[in-house]
């Protein structure tokens, strides 16, 4: 996925998200392992950066697993960092997806549904990180534009006032029944589904295997598009996954309604 980028450092090493699905060994142990292979020392490593769910699916980290990652920084003296721009602020029914885990990262990305749809992000972390840098020595050209601000502790405002992150906790079971009743009509074209809180994830991929099927997953798209409901482009391995994020302010009348019209497209495929 990241061919397009070009040379990338070697600093930087990759491990197996423990999905389940493409990587069926969860344990911590193969992170460790991944490690050895790739010749990087424990103490040679100064962070650890992951999404609380991949792009491609809406499976979070096992809870030992993330558990153990928290001890292995903690005993290697790394920075833990998560990626919480897809998770944060209630899309998984907990204001962050790591409050599922038990533990506190070092370090947090926010975006996306921190500002309600505006371009902003922000970084959230612990003291000892945060005041590295002094007042006005770390900034950019567009740190703390005013507009998206305003948007931003607004949108947060109407989070905590209306309860959404409660609603995307109530409704959680709903869009997991959903998703498994639309893989199940697939006829086996969805390979592997999941969901939490309110994000839902359809991979699409040839019959019995973990080969991507982009065309399948295209294919629902664009009815589901055509009968009115509205879903992006598909995302994650071959552009084989299909997120389903409703609004944190739907209702269970209009997320079943939507539901059932993707579950009588996937029966069509």
């Amino acid at each position: 996925m990241k061919s397009w980028i070009g040379d990338t450092d070697h600093r930087f090493v990759q491990v197996p998200f423990p999905d389940g699905f493409r990587q069926k060994d969860i344990s911590f142990e193969v992170f460790e392992k991944s490690l050895a292979e790739q010749g990087v020392e424990p103490q040679d490593v100064c962070g650890v950066m992951g999404e609380t769910y991949q792009g491609c699916n809406a499976t979070l980290l096992p809870v030992e697993y993330a558990q153990s990652l928290r001890k292995w920084c903690d005993a290697h003296e790394a920075v833990l960092i998560f990626d919480e721009v897809q998770a944060g602020f209630g899309r998984t029914g907990e204001w962050f997806g790591f409050m599922h885990y038990g533990i506190v990262p070092d370090l947090v990305a926010c975006g996306k549904g921190f500002s309600g749809g505006m371009p902003a992000s922000a970084v959230l972390g612990t003291e000892e990180l945060m005041t590295m840098y002094g007042p006005g020595e770390m900034t950019s050209t567009h740190s703390a534009n005013p507009i998206c601000s305003a948007a931003a502790l607004a949108n947060l405002e109407v989070i905590e006032k209306e309860n959404l992150v409660a609603n995307a906790a109530k409704l959680a079971p709903m869009l997991a029944e959903g998703c498994e009743k639309i893989a199940q009509a697939s006829s086996g074209k969805v390979g592997c589904w999941a969901a939490t809180g309110l994000v839902g994830a359809l991979q699409f991929t040839k019959a019995g295997t973990v080969e991507p099927d982009p065309e399948a997953a295209w294919e629902m798209v664009n009815q589901a598009i055509g009968k009115g409901v509205m879903l992006f482009a598909p995302v994650g391995i071959g552009g084989c996954a299909i997120k389903i994020n409703p609004p944190l302010t739907i209702t269970a009348e209009a997320l079943g309604e939507g539901l059932a019209v993707l579950e009588e497209i996937a029966a069509g495929l």
